[in-house]
């Protein structure tokens, strides 16, 4: 469900393919030279991204080299493929491939209220300013744009609930959150995390905003009401 399963196997088969990635890992390499340049496989390279774009819709020719390379090495090795050029063949001939080396290339790195003087910031600065000459009838919208899983959407939210609260005629709230990942929007669309993941959200939003549930924490639904989540990219569709 999460999309980061590399593979699904019977309990019998899973040891041998353990130690058959372990005995890989690292056999191949796939690196950059100094000026960020691969000439002797760049024709395989600059395959496997073409059929990354066709197939996803995603273009990363201009992505920092290095990052693509580390991402596209990994696969390589979980595939037992001898080197960029076997690769490249292997995207071509399975389209799937394409949609697994995209899940690799999207890291997503966020938890709630990341940055906790920004977030100061926005609660002292920002957001009072947003509701300013707004009423009930009205509406404040922000955009999180590159929401991952939710959390800094979610954290947005917070703020502004928390804001409306003090309001007598406080106008209806919407956040708008975007991500290019289909994965970490589905995640965040649930609004379920970890203990971990709410690590960072003070115990009295955790009670306010936050419901306990066996695992972890769901974000209640009136708050998860407030925020919609929609695919889209920001280079594409600005």
């Amino acid at each position: 469900a999460t999309g980061l399963v590399d593979f699904v196997l019977p309990v019998r088969e899973i040891p041998a393919r353990i130690a058959a990635y372990a005995a890989n890992r690292g056999a191949v390499g796939v690196t950059a030279g100094a000026n960020d340049e691969l000439p002797a496989s760049e024709g395989s390279l600059r395959a496997v991204l073409t059929h990354l774009l066709a197939r996803t819709g995603h273009d990363f020719t201009h992505y920092k080299r290095a990052s693509v390379l580390r991402r596209i090495e990994r696969r390589i090795n979980l595939r037992e493929l001898p080197d960029l050029h076997a690769y490249a063949r292997l995207i071509a001939s399975q389209p799937e491939e394409a949609d697994a080396l995209l899940r690799d290339l999207l890291i997503s790195v966020t938890n709630f209220f990341r940055d906790p003087e920004a977030f100061a910031a926005l609660a002292e600065a920002v957001v009072p300013r947003l509701f300013e000459g707004k009423r009930s009838g009205d509406q404040v919208r922000v955009w999180a744009a590159g929401c991952a899983t939710g959390e800094e959407a979610y954290s947005l939210a917070m703020l502004l609930a928390e804001h409306a609260t003090t309001l007598v005629d406080a106008p209806d709230i919407q956040v708008f959150a975007t991500d290019i990942d289909e994965y970490a929007i589905a995640a965040a669309r649930t609004g379920f995390y970890t203990p971990n993941d709410a690590a960072d959200v003070s115990p009295e939003r955790l009670r306010r905003f936050l419901s306990e549930e066996p695992g972890g924490y769901r974000v209640r639904r009136e708050l998860r009401e407030t925020v919609l989540f929609a695919d889209h990219n920001l280079i594409k569709d600005p």
